[in-house]
């Protein structure tokens, strides 16, 4: 409804005059769009401020996305479809990459705790890696005092599920079938350990099991976190560069406005 009312609106201001940033209208509708800026600005406080009573924090999240996309429209109105000015040019892709951010994030955050419940063993990421280092302790406990071969299996297979560089964006991109693929060579194991230690190696490589298990549900929740960090990253910049062209802009059309 709001759309539609600003296309009409528009319409009518487009008959009149000729649009841009400097008549009444256009002032008027860059002043609605830089309030529009600063109350979705005001949605990160909000979001923060768990005693607040100003509406549901439910019913400001769907504003977010709908203003967000609204005062994309507002600032095309605005400039009357025209940037020749290259600040104004930038604050507009600028926001228009805020609202495209946003409409992902919204959908991320519809998707992605329908994606976590999937995964979710009932225990909180803390909990699942603690019972996966106390696999670990126990996996090593089991080889100490061993024969070469068998230790050398429980470095092997703790090496192997050991976070490395970047484990986080790797985690990020790595392909799901990536996660769960085991190729640890369990046949080659058999052969190298005594016979005497075969009972040992059974049990170490159930705890390893167990542990891979802990630790690939761990991984899976983990990725999706880091899916909505990532988002952040990108969301969360943009704005605030946002905010700093939309100052700039405003500077200058200040200084060189003549009435």
């Amino acid at each position: 409804m709001a759309l539609l009312l600003l296309a009409a609106s528009y319409v009518l201001y487009a008959r009149r005059e000729t649009p841009h940033g400097g008549t009444l209208w256009g002032i008027a509708y860059g002043t609605l769009a830089l309030l529009l800026v600063l109350l979705l600005m005001f949605f990160g406080v909000r979001k923060r401020w768990h005693k607040s009573r100003l509406g549901r924090l439910e019913s400001w999240c769907q504003s977010h996305v709908y203003l967000g996309l609204l005062v994309v429209g507002v600032a095309l109105c605005h400039s009357g479809f025209r940037f020749e000015d290259r600040v104004a040019a930038a604050a507009f892709w600028t926001m228009a990459a805020v609202a495209l951010s946003g409409l992902a994030g919204a959908l991320l955050y519809t998707v992605v705790p329908l994606l976590l419940t999937r995964v979710e063993s009932g225990l909180l990421p803390d909990e699942l890696g603690r019972q996966v280092n106390e696999l670990a302790q126990s996996m090593a406990r089991l080889a100490s005092g061993r024969s070469p071969a068998l230790q050398g299996i429980a470095r092997e297979l703790l090496a192997g599920e050991r976070p490395g560089w970047l484990a986080g964006w790797r985690l990020l991109l790595a392909p799901q079938r990536a996660l769960a693929a085991d190729a640890r060579p369990w046949a080659r194991w058999l052969r190298e350990v005594p016979a005497a230690e075969r009972t040992d190696l059974e049990q170490l490589l159930v705890l390893s099991r167990q542990r891979r298990e802990l630790f690939l549900s761990l991984l899976q929740q983990q990725r999706y976190r880091n899916l909505l960090a990532v988002w952040l990253f990108v969301h969360v910049p943009l704005s605030f560069a946002l905010l700093v062209l939309l100052a700039a802009h405003l500077w200058g059309a200040l200084r060189y406005w003549s009435p």
